[in-house]
C-alpha cells in the first residue's frame, strides 16, 4: 500500500526547493526594478503566482514570505508586515491554479482581477496602522490624493489598493500565464502543482 504523502512533503523537498528559491529572487528582482523606477504597479509576487502553480498553494506562500523577510532585512523593514498579504497571494494563485484558471489568459485576467482586490483587503489595514498609508513604493501618490480629498488613512490606503492592486495583479497573472505557455509541457507536468491542474 502506497504511503500517503503530507502536502508539506509533496510541496517542500530536495526538488522543489530549488524552484521556491528561484520564485524568491524572481520576486525581488522584478520588484525592486519596478520600485527603482517608481512604475504605479508592484509586480512583486510573480515568483509567488508561479511557484503556487507549478508547485502548489503552500511552496507559494512560503516563497512570498521568505521573499518578503529577505527584502524586509536587506532593504526597507516594511515589506515583512506585509508577509499576511502573501500568503494570501499565494494560496489563492495556488489555488486557482488547481482549477485551471491558468491554462488560458481569458480566465487568467479575471482571477487576478479577483486576486488584486483580496490583496487590498489584506494590505490596507497594515499600510494604513503601521506607516499611515505611505510605503515609498511608486503608488504612495494615490494615498496622498485620496487624504488630500478628505479620506481617512484606512479609506485612502483601501481605495490606494482598489486602484493600484488589481491591475498590478492581473498583469502579473498574465505573465504568469505567458511564462506557463513557455516551459515545456513535459516539465510542467512532473511539477507536483502543476500536475494537480
Amino acid at each position: 500500500m502506497a504511503e500517503k504523502v503530507s502536502v508539506l512533503e509533496r510541496e517542500v523537498n530536495a526538488t522543489t526547493i530549488p524552484l521556491i528559491a528561484f520564485g524568491v529572487a524572481l520576486n525581488i528582482v522584478v520588484g525592486q526594478a519596478v520600485q527603482l523606477i517608481k512604475l504605479p504597479l508592484y509586480l512583486d509576487s510573480i515568483g509567488t503566482i508561479l511557484i503556487a502553480c507549478i508547485v502548489g498553494p503552500l511552496a507559494g506562500m512560503l516563497t512570498g514570505a521568505f521573499a518578503n523577510l529577505t527584502l524586509g532585512l536587506f532593504f526597507n523593514y516594511a515589506f515583512i508586515f506585509f508577509i499576511p498579504v502573501t500568503l494570501v497571494i499565494g494560496a489563492f494563485s495556488g489555488v486557482v491554479a488547481r482549477i485551471g484558471v491558468f491554462k488560458r489568459w481569458y480566465s487568467a485576467l479575471p482571477a487576478g482581477l479577483i486576486q488584486g482586490v483580496l490583496s487590498a483587503v489584506a494590505s490596507a489595514p497594515i499600510s494604513a496602522l503601521m506607516f499611515g498609508g505611505v510605503t515609498m513604493g511608486g503608488t504612495d501618490f494615490l494615498v496622498l490624493y485620496f487624504r488630500a480629498i478628505g479620506k481617512s488613512i484606512i479609506q485612502s490606503a483601501f481605495l490606494q489598493g482598489l486602484a493600484a492592486d488589481p491591475v498590478d495583479k492581473a498583469v502579473s497573472y498574465l505573465i504568469v500565464y505567458f511564462l506557463l505557455t513557455r516551459i515545456p509541457r513535459s516539465i510542467l507536468l512532473r511539477l507536483p502543482g502543476y500536475a494537480n491542474t
